[in-house]
């Protein structure tokens, strides 16, 4: 039996700030300009976890592609190299999006970092800002997606019900990872979950994302219900990010 390693990473655009509160207000300005020492620092830290876990397929979401306010720093090649030479990184707003093309907003992306080719394609949602989809097609059998999903409620719920029909057109099991941003609460999952089909890996006593005295679990992996007794689920600390991070273990 083969085992499968996923990573899931949101990280911050490299801008190296934690949850904590002190963070936040000494690095504010890194949201306006980061300079490019900081997110080569934030690079190899996660290339160490990286390296430490030995995953077979990286994904992210908030990773700069490039832009003025990140010094124009690539940072997913930086992050490539031998062991992991297969890559893909797109920006993460709609294709005829406004914020394709601003400086705050154009090298705002999602990407993939990986051992191998993966057949893959990118889906955009119908609904709102934020609208890039990740399909990975990890076995024949077997399919991967990962996304960054609204911070508005009812944009959300729309961004919710396509996920669940894009997993319903897939043959075989299926994988959703993603910051689902599901401010309110598990029940926005209902959903994905009133069918009995799907199960979520995550733990509510587990959070994966803070600020400041606040937690919460943000970061969630979705899978086939058949996968559950063969699937192991960690959270993993990104001291560079609000965010942690997920790592899924799959034994095929």
């Amino acid at each position: 039996m083969s085992n499968l390693r996923i990573f899931f990473g949101n990280l911050g655009y490299g801008r190296g700030i934690d949850g904590s509160l002190a963070a936040h207000i000494r690095y504010a300005h890194r949201h306006v300009y980061c300079p490019r020492n900081v997110q080569e620092l934030v690079i190899r830290q996660v290339a160490d976890i990286i390296e430490k876990e030995d995953p077979d397929i990286c994904c992210f979401v908030e990773i700069d592609s490039g832009s003025p306010i990140s010094s124009n720093f690539n940072q997913m090649t930086a992050l490539v190299n031998e062991k992991y030479s297969h890559f893909d990184i797109e920006n993460k707003y709609g294709l005829k999006s406004w914020l394709r093309k601003t400086a705050f907003t154009r090298g705002k992306s999602n990407a993939f970092l990986a051992k191998q080719p993966f057949p893959h394609e990118k889906i955009y949602l119908h609904k709102g800002a934020k609208r890039l989809v990740y399909k990975v097609q990890l076995r024949k059998d077997l399919t991967l997606f990962f996304a960054h999903f609204s911070l508005n409620l009812a944009v959300r719920k729309q961004q919710l019900q396509q996920a669940r029909q894009l997993m319903q057109a897939c043959e075989g099991e299926v994988i959703f990872m993603g910051d689902f941003n599901i401010l309110s609460g598990f029940a926005e999952l209902n959903t994905l979950l009133d069918g009995g089909d799907l199960v979520l890996m995550n733990r509510e006593d587990n959070p994966t994302f803070r600020f400041h005295t606040r937690a919460s679990v943000l970061d969630l992996c979705i899978c086939s219900r058949s996968l559950m007794d063969k699937a192991d689920l960690r959270v993993i600390p990104q001291p560079y990010s609000d965010h942690a991070a997920l790592l899924l273990d799959v034994r095929l």
